[in-house]
This record gives structure tokens, C-alpha cells and sequence, in this order.
């Protein structure tokens, strides 16, 4: 008898209740701190992606006016020498038109 006297007496089912409530509001309240550090820590991420997009905008932009003058500059060059082939086309098409001339009146076909 003397041996149950010092065992630990179990908890009745209010205390053990009332552990349990404990318990959750403390993994309740945990929860809800780490919500809201990942909120901070998102909105804090969001803006450093803001300032990057907004960094990088701008170096964009003039990156694709660059590239847009060079590309003008090129189909400009493209141009002049598609008109350079015509001429050189119709003054070779002239030339190979009066050839013939000439050989048909040297010959006496004309």
C-alpha cells in the first residue's frame, strides 16, 4: 500500500483537457507567427522583384532602341544595295540589247 501512496496519481480528464487546450493555443499561436513572417517575407520578395523589373526596364528599353537603329541602319543598307543590283541589272540588260544590235546590223540582219 505504502507503494501506491508515492505513485503519481493520474490526471483526471478536466486536467488533461485543460492541457490540451494549452497546448493547441500555443502550436495555434506559433502557426499564426509563422503565417505572418512568410507574408512579410513575400511581400519583401515581391518588392526586390519590383525594383529589379523597374532596374532592368529601363536597360531594356534602350537595349531595343539600339537594336532598332542598328536594324534600320542595316535595312537601309540593304536597300540601297537591291537598288544598286537593279541599276547594274538594267544597264547590263541595255548593254547585252545594243550587243545584239550590233551584231545584227554587223551581219546584216537588220
Amino acid at each position: 500500500m505504502e507503494r501506491r501512496k508515492h505513485e503519481q496519481q493520474p490526471m483526471k480528464n478536466d486536467a488533461r483537457i485543460a492541457v490540451l487546450e494549452t497546448t493547441i493555443l500555443n502550436i495555434n499561436a506559433t502557426l499564426l507567427d509563422i503565417r505572418q513572417d512568410i507574408k512579410r517575407l513575400s511581400d519583401k520578395v515581391d518588392n526586390r522583384f519590383d525594383a529589379m523589373d523597374k532596374k532592368f526596364d529601363g536597360k531594356i528599353d534602350a537595349l531595343d532602341k539600339k537594336f532598332d537603329g542598328k536594324f534600320d541602319g542595316m535595312q537601309n543598307r540593304f536597300d540601297s544595295l537591291q537598288n544598286r543590283i537593279w541599276s547594274n541589272f538594267l544597264w547590263l540588260m541595255g548593254g547585252m540589247i545594243g550587243l545584239a544590235g550590233l551584231i545584227a546590223h554587223a551581219q546584216h540582219w537588220i
